[in-house]
């Protein structure tokens, strides 16, 4: 008898096991079905709110949304009136966004460079050329330098410098210690005021230094490197944490062309 009441004992606490397993299962499928319900709600109600708030005025033809970068090349040259700031050449169309700009960093205290504003193709292929030339001559092999010249520097044709609307802008201390223009120029007080507030004045940080930017833009990570798209995309932008290929996408499904 006793021998049966072990027997017995061990079946029912073998089926208790089960039965615990496979309530815990269901309780965690159950779980888990719900986090991705939310989910996918909290993305698509995330994705309205982004779409209600568009800047309803803007379209993808706008001349400041243009888009140039390795998967919209451009190998013809853009024409737009120039105007010379600092040596440089910028679309005439930013010339006021970009002095009141620099004039609100000189308000909070800071001096600016303009290192560079429009490059032409065959300014860019030099740029690309040098930046390549440089890595090889650093002991790097030919796919390791262009991998690395790349990831910083867009292929001649790729480039939005040639739209005129993109500038190298940067605190003339950041500059002074970083003079060949590095990420770390963001330690500076300079750099973060233009930073925070540069879609005041409709300049937005082109290059952001998440991974998910990064994969859209195809370029690392630039604190100095900003671009006119007008106040209204660049307060939307920085609000989204976009980049300009994403919100171009954002406002193509909106059906804003």
């Amino acid at each position: 008898m006793k021998m049966r009441s072990k027997h017995w004992v061990g079946w029912i606490c073998g089926l208790i096991i089960i039965f615990v397993v496979a309530f815990g299962t269901i309780l965690h499928v159950n779980h888990s079905n719900k986090l991705v319900k939310k989910q996918q709600t909290m993305q698509k109600s995330s994705i309205k709110s982004q779409r209600d708030s568009l800047p309803k005025n803007s379209k993808l033809s706008d001349w400041q949304l243009i888009l140039i970068n390795k998967q919209h090349p451009r190998t013809s040259e853009i024409h737009f009136n120039q105007v010379t700031v600092d040596d440089k050449q910028i679309d005439q169309r930013i010339l006021k966004p970009l002095t009141d700009f620099r004039a609100g960093a000189k308000v909070a205290g800071y001096d600016t460079t303009l290192v560079s504003g429009y490059r032409s193709i065959a300014a860019q292929t030099k740029v690309y050329q040098d930046s390549l030339q440089q890595n090889e001559a650093n002991g790097m092999d030919r796919e390791t330098a262009t991998k690395l010249t790349k990831s910083v520097i867009q292929t001649p044709g790729s480039s939005e410098h040639q739209t005129g609307l993109a500038v190298d802008l940067a605190g003339s201390d950041a500059l002074a210690k970083y003079p060949a223009l590095m990420a770390q120029m963001d330690e500076f007080k300079s750099q973060k005021w233009l930073i925070k507030h540069a879609a005041d004045y409709g300049f937005v940080l082109r290059y952001l230094k998440d991974s998910k930017s990064i994969s859209q833009t195809g370029i690392d990570y630039e604190s100095w490197h900003f671009r006119y798209v007008g106040i209204a995309n660049a307060q939307y932008m920085v609000k989204h944490h976009l980049t300009l290929e994403a919100y171009r996408n954002i406002l193509r499904n909106a059906g804003q062309n």
